[in-house]
């Protein structure tokens, strides 16, 4: 699991869903920057957008298009990221 190398406290998803910026968050225990490793979380970023535009756009239309797709798509995508971030596959800067 990947922790804050600040305080070692554990990554947590709110977190990550509160920041603009998939490569540079806030921990929530001592409120210091936490920086992921731009090259293996750029890849993170780059494929799940590679995975999920495809169907933003097919479905581009349909009834309650915000409701229906955008956020179930969104949130999957979020929490995925976040998953590769807890078991390490997307790495955490040591500063």
């Amino acid at each position: 699991m990947s922790k804050c190398h600040h305080c070692g406290a554990d990554v947590s998803f709110m977190a990550l869903l509160r920041t603009p910026n998939p490569l540079k968050f806030k921990c929530d225990s001592c409120k210091e920057d936490v920086h992921v490793d731009k090259r293996s979380g750029l890849i993170a970023v780059v494929a799940i957008l590679a995975v999920i535009i495809p169907p933003l756009i097919m479905l581009y239309g349909t009834e309650h298009y915000l409701l229906s797709v955008v956020a179930p798509i969104a949130i999957a995508a979020e929490v995925f990221y976040f998953l590769l971030i807890k078991y390490g596959l997307v790495k955490l800067k040591n500063e």
